[in-house]
């Protein structure tokens, strides 16, 4: 047989962290990418548990799917246990995936034999018989009756497979728990019978549907190596039921294509010299064996270092690139499904750059294998994107996965390079915070982790330029929308914002003058400098003492803040030149709006003395710091400059520490006891998370 079915539709409702997402898989490579946590694991088996319940391929392989995701023990495997596998206990789990068969695969089902065979089958599982012994079938179809019922499933099958032949007919694995009843209830019976005896048809060491898991530990030890026979339940076993035996069977696997003969020993050397030329250059395999000390020996011989060594010693990353490679040309079927979590495990970049284009080329390509990948490989990401026969999707949450579409993504791809970060960061994370400088994202990543654990921090440097990166992005957003959000946290500085939250650019202007004006709790700071001479060389006594101190540096900056007001309420036209006075201008045009600049600030000084002019701008001065000792009085601690106020107390009291280490300290231990100021930004940084 040729190709297999193609998945394509999975349909998710209540599985752990998924609790409603539908996608399509249009491509052969089918990458799908997202933050830490958001559920692309669970995505991968959702597809296994509805394939091992519903089209096992040996009667282990149900218990052994529900044991390896908690949802069973070994030891009471008749007992369901729910909450394992479901978000929410009280509701439906529902997985479906829908599956569409090749050609040959419709004509293979069709013949009389396969008809036969997979009646049978579904008249056996339909009395909990579903791994029957075919000698057990004599009695049963000796039966009066007997042969009615298996000639008419067999015209219902023949009816199906044409349908599906016609392209009017999908074959789905869809698979229901319901709480209430505990039952596990399949949605279409003879799809998934199809699926299973086409998977079945195949020899032990060959499947149309392999898994391989994230975890791809290999044995330290030498383990035993069991062939031929005696290795087949393991090998039917690791397809997918228990996967983390294709880790333990590096060895075996080996041994068997040597064992089988030259021309699979031949065919094992090509797969080698594959790997190795393709995504481990300068490395060959050198030679199969038994070492002087009676272990099973493969040498790997090295290039660069010219030197020969077990492939024992190889990191783990690359004995698990060449397992997954070796396992997928010599147990997965041409045409086959595979479901491949974190590729890029253990390697470092410069590997991963050309590992998709390699599994590409080399295996959705040439064995027209379909692949569903879960990543977090910047390298990975950036190679689907960049290839037309892979399709990149973005999970974002258990609700919401979406197509990325390159004609989206050029849209905004030159303003996120202006930001300093990029396409994969944007998907790989839940979203990118933008702030100020480098002591905010500290700041922020240390009092607020759970809130921040799935977020990528990029500082820009200055109000003015949080300020023009997010016009610049909201603009080319408007043209494109990605689905990727961007939040911008930054100071009041007494000049409120007048920006606004777009879908995908939302905007935070603290309520105080800046983030460390939060950090004005008296009580941990008291906390922090009473009469400790390790952090403070002249440390306070108490809260009064400190307050007093606090309210004293924040009080000095009144005047240097009464000058500037009281200057700026003259508004004085200012000398400076303006990019729109030479913008499409002559000299002369130039000179003509430039004179009449000078003109207007002539008209405004020429008239001035100088001793009047002192006297009333003292006057203006006072009245001014009058009018903010008034309203700062009791609220000082949100007006005064935070960050010019934390550097005087570090100069006032010999605080030891780097101001900003000092500052980590404060909003570490107001997370702990949930101060007013903690909770004050907690619920100001939900509420730009949440909009």
């Amino acid at each position: 047989m040729g190709c297999l079915m193609k998945l394509k539709n999975l349909a998710v409702k209540n599985f752990r962290a998924l609790e409603e997402i539908s996608i399509d898989f249009d491509s052969r490579v089918n990458v799908v990418v997202g933050p830490n946590a958001v559920g692309k694991t669970t995505l991968l088996e959702a597809i296994r548990l509805a394939k091992g319940l519903l089209a096992p391929r040996t009667q282990n392989e149900s218990n052994q799917v529900l044991f390896g995701l908690g949802a069973s023990s070994p030891h009471n495997p008749q007992k369901l246990i729910y909450d394992a596998i479901a978000s929410d206990p009280l509701k439906i789990l529902a997985i479906k995936c829908s599956f569409a068969l090749a050609d040959d695969e419709v004509a293979f089902l069709l013949r009389d034999e396969s008809l036969n065979q997979v009646a049978a089958q579904m008249v056996f599982a339909g009395l909990g018989r579903n791994f029957a012994n075919p000698a057990e079938s004599i009695s049963f179809f000796s039966k009066p009756g007997s042969q009615q019922v298996l000639a008419a499933q067999v015209e219902q099958l023949r009816g199906f497979v044409s349908a599906v032949a016609s392209g009017g007919q999908l074959c789905r694995l869809d698979l229901t728990i319901d709480p209430r009843t505990g039952q596990i209830i399949s949605g279409d019976p003879v799809g998934q019978a199809l699926i299973s005896f086409l998977d079945r048809a195949l020899p032990p060491n060959r499947t149309k549907f392999s898994y391989f898991a994230a975890d791809r530990a290999i044995p330290a030890q030498d383990p035993p190596v069991q062939i031929g026979v005696a290795d087949a339940a393991n090998q039917l076993e690791s397809h997918s039921s228990q996967p983390h035996l294709k880790y333990q069977r590096l060895k075996s696997t080996i041994f068997n294509a040597i064992v089988e003969g030259k021309d699979e020993a031949r065919e094992l050397e090509r797969e080698f010299e594959k790997v190795f030329g393709g995504v481990m250059k300068g490395k060959r395999l050198e030679r199969v064996g038994v070492n002087e000390h009676g272990l099973l020996k493969i040498e790997i011989w090295d290039e660069e270092s010219q030197r020969r060594y077990a492939i024992d010693a190889m990191s783990s990353g690359e004995k698990g690139l060449i397992l997954t490679f070796l396992l997928m040309a010599r147990t997965v079927e041409r045409g086959g499904i595979v479901i491949l979590d974190e590729p890029e495990l253990h390697l470092n970049p410069a590997v991963c750059r050309g590992l998709l284009s390699f599994l590409v080329e080399q295996y959705a390509i040439a064995r027209d294998i379909q692949f569903v990948i879960c990543s977090h490989s910047p390298e990975i990401l950036g190679g689907a994107f960049d290839r037309d026969d892979c399709a990149l999707y973005h999970l974002i949450s258990g609700k919401l996965i979406t197509p990325v579409r390159k004609q989206d993504l050029a849209e905004v791809g030159e303003a996120l390079q202006r930001l300093g970060t990029s396409h994969s960061e944007t998907l790989l994370y839940r979203g990118t915070v933008f702030v100020e400088g480098v002591q905010d994202s500290e700041l922020l990543e240390a009092g607020f982790e759970d809130l921040f654990r799935r977020y990528k921090f990029k500082d820009l440097r200055g109000r003015g330029n949080v300020e023009n990166e997010i016009r610049f992005l909201q603009a080319a957003e408007s043209r494109a929308k990605t689905g990727s959000k961007h939040y911008f946290v930054f100071d009041r500085d007494q000049a409120p914002t007048d920006l606004v939250n777009t879908d995908s650019v939302r905007v935070l202007q603290w309520g105080r003058r800046c983030l460390e004006n939060y950090l004005i709790d008296i009580g941990i700071l008291t906390d922090l400098l009473k009469e400790d001479q390790r952090l403070a060389t002249h440390p306070v006594r108490n809260v009064g003492e400190l307050q007093q101190k606090l309210k004293g540096l924040a009080m000095s900056q009144l005047d240097a803040i009464a000058i500037r007001e009281a200057y700026q309420a003259y508004s004085l036209t200012s000398p400076g030149l303006r990019a729109s006075e030479m913008q499409g201008k002559g000299f002369q045009d130039a000179a003509e709006v430039l004179f009449a600049r000078i003109g207007e600030i002539k008209s405004q000084v020429c008239g001035l003395d100088r001793d009047t002019w002192k006297r009333k701008f003292v006057e203006d001065c006072e009245r001014q710091k009058s009018q903010l000792q008034e309203s700062w009085d009791a609220t000082w601690h949100e007006h005064c400059d935070g960050k010019k106020l934390f550097s005087d107390l570090q100069r006032e009291l010999g605080i030891k520490e780097s101001i900003a280490r000092f500052k980590k300290q404060v909003i570490v231990a107001m997370k702990v006891t949930k101060t007013e100021g903690w909770r004050a930004m907690e619920s100001l940084l939900k509420g730009l998370m949440e909009k």
